[in-house]
C-alpha cells in the first residue's frame, strides 16, 4: 500500500532498526517502546489485520516471533514477554497493516497488561461457545 508507513519500511523507503528479516517478515525495534527491546513483527506483504492473511503468511510471522523472542531473551534476559495484536481501531491498532508486538516485561516495568474485566454465566459462555463455534470454519 502507497501510504502505509510499515510497508514504506519493508521497501526501505523509511529506516528502521531491523533486528531480523527474510523472504516474508521484517522485525524491528518500536521507535516508541513500551520497554527497551520492544519489537514489532511484521509481514512483508500488506495486510490490515489477521483476517487479511493467509495460512502461510500467518505461519510465517509466528516462526519469525518466536525467532525474535529467542533473540530477546538471548540479548537482554527479561523475565517475560507480552505479544499483543492489536485488531481494529477500537483495539488500539493505530497502523493499518499486521503487527505483533514483542514486549520484554521485567518486574517492576510500569506496564500492566491484564483480562479479566467481564464477567459471563455459564449459561451465557455455553451460549457463546456454540454461537462462535457454528461460525468458525
Amino acid at each position: 500500500m502507497e501510504d502505509c508507513i510499515f510497508c514504506k519500511i519493508v521497501n526501505a523507503d523509511i529506516p528502521s532498526f531491523t533486528v531480523y528479516q527474510d523472504n516474508d517478515t521484517l522485525a524491528f525495534l518500536d521507535i516508541n517502546p513500551d520497554t527497551r527491546g520492544h519489537t514489532l513483527v511484521i509481514p512483508k506483504k500488506h495486510a490490515e489485520n489477521i483476517t487479511d492473511m493467509d495460512d502461510r503468511d500467518i505461519a510465517f510471522v509466528f516462526r519469525t516471533v518466536r525467532k525474535v523472542v529467542r533473540g530477546l531473551q538471548a540479548a537482554i534476559e527479561p523475565e517475560g514477554f507480552n505479544l499483543v495484536v492489536n485488531h481494529g481501531e477500537v483495539a488500539g491498532q493505530i497502523i493499518p497493516h499486521f503487527h505483533c508486538h514483542i514486549i520484554p516485561r521485567n518486574t517492576g516495568d510500569g506496564i500492566e497488561y491484564k483480562s479479566g474485566g467481564s464477567t459471563l454465566s455459564t449459561q451465557e459462555l455455553e451460549e457463546l461457545a456454540v454461537k462462535v463455534a457454528e461460525h468458525i470454519h
